[in-house]
């Protein structure tokens, strides 16, 4: 089997582009990353073993692993968010057109609005921006649009940005198009926060289990009379524990997450 190829971030055209695959911490979120892996793994390593040296030696990597998971958390954020955002600019550039404007003036207007409904720092608002600049460089709509959904790795973004460019080419009706693509996303939208509101409670549950371990082992450990005369077969059997513990909540996380 060959050797699988890094990942080479994208920036678009114009080298000013965000690539939504990749995420980039700044120093906030990473000391909040580790600071919330090395303190839950600490606590967890401390109550499963006892021992304060491991506990030490363990905060580090809790600390990398709190990075790793904080920063997919973000990532995964981000991503959610452009969604929701280009679902409302697909609404505006609809209603443009609906108007009379050119597809041209349309995402010009839409820049306009999604300035005012989120803000400067939006995804849409940065994404816009760089379609601006590709129109006044009299690059093409489709080239723009392709590139945006080329860094977006977005399957909504890259299905509008397709059909975009066929019904371009051959006169096809783009406002037709872009109102049945927000349609399809809004519904897709939908259906994801129903599912979250029904798997919510499941999650919330999921959390209790695994605090429930802790709790037990802790109270077993205070009614210890003595030390095991077995060290070694003692430290097996909270290996043993802390491995599965783990195991169950990487399974559980996996079972609710739910793709539309």
């Amino acid at each position: 089997m060959g050797k699988k190829e890094k990942y080479e971030e994208y920036n678009g055209l114009f080298h000013n582009g965000t690539d939504y695959a990749v995420y980039h911490m700044d120093r906030k979120e990473i000391v909040i990353g580790a600071l919330a892996g090395g303190l839950a793994g600490g606590i967890v390593v401390m109550i499963f073993f006892g021992l304060w040296f491991l506990t030490i030696l363990s905060i580090p990597l809790c600390a990398i692993a709190g990075i790793v998971i904080y920063k997919n958390m973000l990532l995964n954020k981000r991503r959610s968010r452009l969604v929701v955002q280009f679902r409302d600019m697909l609404e505006s550039v609809s209603s443009s057109l609906g108007s009379g404007r050119n597809v041209k003036d349309a995402f010009l207007g839409a820049y306009t609005d999604m300035q005012a409904q989120f803000g400067e720092n939006a995804e849409i608002v940065d994404e816009l921006h760089i379609i601006k600049s590709g129109i006044a460089s009299n690059i093409n709509m489709e080239v723009l649009l392709q590139d945006f959904a080329r860094r977006s790795h977005d399957e909504n973004v890259q299905n509008f940005a397709d059909v975009f460019s066929v019904a371009n080419r051959r006169g096809g009706n783009i406002r037709q198009i872009i109102f049945e693509t927000k349609d399809v996303i809004s519904e897709k939208i939908m259906v994801e926060q129903d599912i979250q509101t029904v798997i919510s409670g499941k999650k919330n549950e999921l959390n209790i289990m695994m605090v429930l371990p802790l709790i037990v082992v802790n109270q077993t450990k205070a009614m210890q009379g003595g030390a095991s005369a077995d060290i070694v077969f003692n430290l097996l059997v909270k290996l043993a524990a802390f491995a599965m513990f783990i195991a169950a909540y990487i399974i559980g996380r996996k079972m609710m997450k739910i793709e539309v």
